[in-house]
């Protein structure tokens, strides 16, 4: 397994997807520092702002950044013609799957430390009081933590759509969806993933909106996640879906003159 993480970490150099990764967690503290300009009374400290951080991180960017990522590495392998080269070695599908799945979980944890540099950044250039090393390193654990946690959420999105080379913009679109009702309040959420993730992590959750989530449902869903994503990963057998294409036949020239 090391020496497939390790193969796949090099592919990674070639890929201008993590760069496009790289910008959309730039954009999440843009949009909290837009957030702050409103005039809603509320008072914006380092600590407040670094919890919009993670709210905006797990409902409208990691899923996507997550689903986006894992689709394009594993399609590559179709799209640059590489899987029937694999195939000759003793090397499984479902072996290389989890290792791409491994250096997924490693960028998510290196755009995790990146949100909270750029975070940080943001909050020290807008004045917001109250940054300190015991705050800077809980937001980097709660950040942290909680980009984890959605990368455990979409697991099964990536699982059942981005292993086709057809339909891996489509678990786009769906995590997109399923980020976007993180953002709702109300009881049965307490079993949602997304929110799960953010439940876990965040003392506060819902609290504004005058809810009190639980923690114990939170752990239970994302264990049921894992549970139903080692299930998926296991049917993956050694041999992928191999798309032939078709050529098109020529068409017959005619013949100019009598």
């Amino acid at each position: 397994m090391g020496k497939i993480v390790k193969m796949e970490f090099i592919k990674l150099k070639r890929y201008s997807v993590v760069k496009a990764g790289i910008i959309m967690t730039s954009l999440s503290a843009l949009l909290s520092l837009f957030y702050s300009t409103a005039d809603d009374g509320k008072t914006w400290t380092f600590e407040y702002f670094m919890r919009q951080v993670l709210i905006n991180n797990c409902t409208l960017f990691f899923p996507i950044i997550i689903t986006l990522i894992a689709g394009y590495i594993i399609t590559r392998e179709y799209t640059n013609d590489t899987i029937k080269n694999i195939l000759t070695i003793p090397l499984s599908y479902r072996r290389l799957l989890a290792g791409k799945l491994m250096i997924l979980l490693l960028l998510t944890i290196f755009f995790s430390f990146f949100s909270n540099l750029i975070g940080l950044t943001v909050s020290a250039a807008a004045g917001f009081p109250g940054i300190s090393v015991g705050s800077v390193c809980s937001s980097l654990l709660q950040i942290t933590g909680a980009n984890v946690l959605v990368y455990i959420a979409v697991l099964p999105i990536i699982l059942i759509m981005s292993c086709s080379p057809n339909n891996f913009l489509g678990g786009v679109a769906i995590a997109f969806v399923y980020g976007y009702f993180g953002t709702f309040e109300g009881t049965l959420l307490n079993w949602y993933p997304i929110k799960a993730s953010m439940i876990l992590m965040d003392p506060e959750c819902g609290v504004e909106n005058g809810m009190s989530y639980h923690p114990l449902p939170a752990i239970f869903i994302l264990l049921a996640i894992i549970g139903c994503s080692i299930l998926l990963l296991a049917k993956k057998g050694r041999k992928p879906q191999i798309l032939v294409a078709t050529k098109k036949k020529r068409k017959t020239a005619r013949k100019r003159g009598w």
